[in-house]
């Protein structure tokens, strides 16, 4: 049985200090890049908002570098940040029974992490993890959390993310009863290269497994079938999308309703 369990090392631009990132029970840091405020970011919902409602966050966001597998916040964390992906995939889980995870949302650079608990005034509910590593802009969740409740434009540009993640959750949690491996695993890879831009994702087998809830070699026999069938490829560089119309062919019905929402 052939495996694709690669390692992998992260290119890091000019940085300052590691520095904690969510709350100090957070399980990993951030390396941030100069303490500037940003001038535009490649983030959708940064770019598509008015200049007027731009500028009042403008002095607040930096830029940080997330790592690949290094989780933002943990379950029960105090909201610290809240981040706007630009070139990183970001993965949030919900934890099972039986203690296995799966991922509940998938958010790139069309959405943020970290909005719900600053309108609904609660604790982090889930762990949140970078899934591919990149770049992104964030901003203290106090900061966020004032001008929200300064200005009510701004509150309303951006509480349609909040109805998104609401969305996908509940189209994830009906995707992942009912909806076989396979479907599930080829909807996933389309949801990530849409997201990361990438033709070639660094995923390993275990990672994905951890990510769709079910044990490795399901995820390794399913890849295995689908790189005879010319959908998929993989090596140590990573997992690419051979024939992206096979591949969404063979996606649950799901990836069309999460596609429309980025």
């Amino acid at each position: 049985m052939e495996h694709f369990n690669y390692s992998f090392t992260h290119d890091v631009t000019e940085t300052s200090d590691f520095i904690p990132t969510g709350s100090s029970r957070s399980a990993s840091k951030v390396r941030r890049s100069a303490s500037m405020p940003i001038v535009s970011s490649s983030n959708q919902l940064l770019a598509d908002l008015p200049k007027d409602l731009f500028d009042k966050l403008q002095p607040s966001l930096r830029s940080v570098f997330l790592s690949a597998d290094q989780f933002l916040y943990m379950q029960d964390d105090r909201l610290d940040y809240v981040y706007f992906p630009e070139t990183a995939v970001i993965s949030e889980f919900r934890t099972l029974d039986d203690g296995r995870m799966v991922e509940v949302t998938i958010t790139g650079n069309e959405g943020a992490i970290g909005f719900l608990p600053l309108f609904c005034r609660t604790n982090v509910t889930n762990c949140t993890q970078v899934t591919q590593a990149g770049s992104a802009v964030r901003i203290e969740s106090e900061v966020l959390s004032r001008l929200l409740r300064l200005y009510p434009e701004l509150s309303s540009a951006l509480t349609p993310q909040v109805d998104q993640y609401v969305r996908q959750i509940s189209q994830r949690s009906v995707c992942n009863m009912y909806h076989s491996v396979k479907e599930r695993l080829c909807t996933w890879l389309l949801l990530v290269q849409d997201r990361s831009g990438k033709k070639t994702m660094k995923l390993t087998h275990e990672q994905i497994a951890r990510i769709l809830g079910v044990y490795r070699p399901s995820v390794t026999c399913i890849a295995l079938e689908m790189r005879k069938g010319n959908l998929i490829d993989y090596s140590r560089g990573g997992l690419s999308i051979r024939d992206r119309a096979k591949v969404e062919q063979s996606a649950c019905t799901c990836y069309n309703e999460l596609a429309h929402a980025y």
